[in-house]
């Protein structure tokens, strides 16, 4: 729900999508956006500073993101590693003591590295650390991993002097 000032009306109604001319805008997460056609009028800007950056032909929420992904081709390329996949889905799913399902955390780990001994090695690249990643870190360090043995998990984390 979007509320507005009675004195922002005036200047609302006077603004048109450049895509469809409808007068039909709306003000949500920084961006103004058409309701008739979809068009988002102005840049989107990340919470954090980030800059989507592209890397071999696929875009990364982030530069840093993006250098551990460059990183990752050269292990790949120098046969350190098997190969590796970006935003891997994990799962995790805690249950009561009656074994009914209580709730799942669904978490996009950024990278998943397939190692030469056939094990994985999940990699996090980190520049801030969230209370919610903090919250699904933990249910993944408790629920997940010790259900998949041949799992690893690493978090990259980003210099602070950059901030």
């Amino acid at each position: 729900m979007v509320y507005r000032q009675q004195a922002e009306v005036d200047v609302m109604k006077s603004a048109k999508c450049p895509e469809c001319d409808s007068p039909r805008l709306i003000y949500t997460s920084g961006t103004l956006t058409c309701t008739n056609c979809g068009h988002i009028i102005g840049k989107r800007f990340n919470k954090f500073g980030a800059k989507k950056t592209e890397f071999k032909g696929k875009l990364y929420d982030s530069k840093y993101e993006a250098s551990v992904a460059t990183d990752l081709e050269m292990r790949k390329r120098a046969g350190d590693i098997l190969d590796y996949e970006t935003q891997y889905m994990v799962h995790c799913t805690a249950y009561t003591e009656d074994g009914d399902e209580a709730f799942t955390v669904k978490h996009k780990v950024d990278f998943r590295a397939h190692l030469n001994d056939g094990s994985f090695e999940l990699i996090e690249a980190k520049g801030v650390e969230t209370a919610d990643y903090k919250f699904r870190r933990k249910m993944l360090e408790t629920l997940w991993l010790p259900m998949h043995p041949d799992h690893t998990y690493t978090v990259i984390k980003q210099n602070s002097w950059r901030r």
